[in-house]
């Protein structure tokens, strides 16, 4: 079936009228669900017998659903955030703990039958040490021979050597 030029437009304009009536009276929005009503409160009145009138409370506001499948925002979650597989080594450990530097200054020595004994300065004090000896609980002296003395600090069982002179 052919039809005319004439029909032709008059059928696809017909066509365009109905689409702009439809999209004019469409509604925007879905309508939206309406909440049960709780009972408005009455105003009080002085008067006694007066009639009263309920107070209309104000209407609450609804949020629409989200669409299926779309993250809540209640969580946060930027759908446009940079994304990476990445993840980055673990920190190295923490370097192992070092003694102190000897607080002691060499003073002289002594060389006996007994031994020897060394003298030492510290903040001020003078210490007179030989082999065995502790001081302050937290530096043993494990040595003294060829000219150094080895002393262990306690806590960390490190050993530390102090020169203290010639070999004699």
């Amino acid at each position: 079936m052919k039809l005319a030029p004439r029909q032709r437009w008059l059928i696809l304009g017909g066509l365009l009228v109905a689409t702009l009536l439809a999209g004019y009276f469409a509604e925007d929005e879905p309508e939206k669900p309406h909440q049960k009503q709780r009972p408005a409160r009455t105003a009080s009145s002085s008067v006694a017998g007066s009639p009263s009138r309920p107070v209309a409370a104000p209407a609450p506001e609804l949020q629409e659903p989200a669409p299926p499948g779309s993250p809540p925002e209640s969580l946060g979650i930027d759908p446009f955030r940079n994304q990476s597989w990445y993840v980055a080594p673990p920190p190295p450990p923490p370097p192992k703990p070092k003694a102190p530097p000897l607080p002691f200054q060499y003073l002289g020595k002594v060389v006996e039958a007994g031994g020897t004994k060394v003298f030492l300065a510290r903040q001020g004090q003078h210490l007179i040490v030989h082999e065995g000896d502790v001081v302050d609980d937290n530096y043993a002296v494990l040595q003294i021979a060829g000219g150094q003395m080895v002393i262990e600090y306690r806590p960390l069982q490190e050993k530390q050597t102090l020169a203290i002179g010639s070999a004699q």
